[in-house]
């Protein structure tokens, strides 16, 4: 049921969030020059939307073979499974941040667990805040909550319903209502003695919508009803054109704002302007443009007539079939969760320190390389646990469940 290239796209998107918190600390040159640098979109929405996807592809099939009750289960055991991820990680940063902080240590990246360990730790379980990195687990939680009652109106055919209440939750983000909540509460708690800010980082109201997009376009590919004719019109392929014309511009854009070749005051206004956390107009337009011209080169690239489009096609078809970049996102999971405590232990290390480029370019490719070491582990461990629950089955000693 797994489909080699969405897995390689997650690899992916981890591998690059793996570089792109790294170079906070080591200036290298690929931590620079990547597809960060073209662009308003970077691996968080690519990974929000593959794994929308993926678990519409797995959740409508199980709800087609074993009906709705079975769909929900497995929905709500998945949210289980990670939820465990996200609750150690912030029971294990709460417990290392207290345990240094006694031995006179007070890493900054772990500040907030010593000041307010009991409601920062709380707040954070509760999904409500987090400390840095934590953030994209608890939006996906949030999404996956509701992720049974969509599916089951895109079976029922009321996929329209969905996107009129996913856009209508996208412009409530943008109204900022949702941030201006937020401040009561945190006066509240301020005027109690316990003072900590609210919020994952991600705006669930605003990301909510490359989620759901994602999980109609899985839904239809789950049941083979996902049309891709049009890519294939003079329509579709001057659609593709104009997606290419739109990355440039954005690609421009986003260059003559870091880059300086704006007035500083108009740089200033225009970073003022744009709210990655909200995801405004600029990096969901900027998003679907990528969406549309990367799906159509996957899609008909390969065997397009045009030899530029067909190049591309092919190529970014291997890459992203790689076995690498496919083994961690088969594992992403716990490549995340490595990838996090890792950029902790490196942020950590690093303070008050600095690195020359020829050791920040050698930390950054080296920090990839526990990743795989932990897809490795996760694997084996898998691997192992099947062996022996195969083996209990051939003893007779099944489960009753699988009697």
């Amino acid at each position: 049921m797994r489909l080699t290239i969405f897995d390689g796209f997650r690899g992916f998107f981890l591998l690059f969030m793996m570089i792109a918190h790294t170079t906070g600390e080591f200036r290298s040159i690929l931590g620079r020059w990547n597809h960060h640098a073209l662009g308003f979109v970077e691996d968080a929405q690519g990974f929000v939307f593959i794994s929308g996807f993926v678990v519409a592809l797995v959740y409508t099939k199980r709800m087609d073979r074993k009906g709705v009750r079975s769909m929900v289960g497995g929905v709500f055991g998945r949210m289980k499974t990670i939820y465990t991820y996200q609750a150690a990680m912030i029971l294990g940063f709460a417990a290392v941040a207290l345990a240094l902080a006694y031995w006179g240590f007070e890493p900054r990246v772990l500040r907030q667990y010593v000041a307010e360990p009991i409601t920062f730790t709380l707040a954070s379980l509760g999904l409500v805040t987090g400390s840095m990195h934590l953030g994209i687990l608890a939006l996906y939680l949030w999404m996956m909550l509701l992720t049974p009652l969509a599916l089951l109106a895109f079976a029922k055919g009321h996929a329209k319903w969905v996107f009129v209440l996913s856009a209508v939750a996208w412009v409530f983000a943008q109204t900022g209502i949702p941030d201006d909540a937020q401040r009561p509460v945190e006066g509240l708690l301020r005027d109690i003695g316990t003072p900590i800010n609210i919020g994952i980082y991600f705006n669930v109201f605003a990301w909510q919508t490359i989620y759901f997009l994602a999980l109609y376009l899985g839904f239809l590919f789950a049941r083979d009803k996902l049309d891709t004719s049009f890519f294939r019109t003079v329509w579709g392929r001057r659609a593709f054109w104009a997606g290419v014309g739109g990355m440039v511009v954005f690609a421009l854009f986003d260059r003559a704002v870091n880059l300086g070749w704006l007035d500083i005051e108009l740089r200033r206004l225009i970073w003022d302007r744009l709210d990655r956390g909200n995801l405004d107009a600029i990096f969901l337009a900027n998003f679907l443009l990528d969406l549309y011209v990367i799906s159509f080169l996957v899609a008909v690239g390969p065997e397009s007539a045009n030899r530029g489009i067909r190049a591309v096609g092919r190529g970014l078809t291997w890459l992203m079939t790689r076995r690498p970049l496919v083994f961690l996102g088969q594992h992403s999971l716990q490549v995340f969760t490595a990838h996090v405590v890792l950029v902790y232990l490196i942020m950590w290390g690093m303070e008050g320190r600095s690195a020359g480029p020829i050791v920040s370019n050698l930390a950054v490719l080296a920090s990839v390389l526990p990743l795989f070491a932990v897809a490795w582990w996760h694997a084996r461990v898998t691997s192992a646990r099947k062996a022996r629950a195969d083996m209990s089955v051939r003893h007779g000693a099944a489960p009753v469940a699988a009697r």
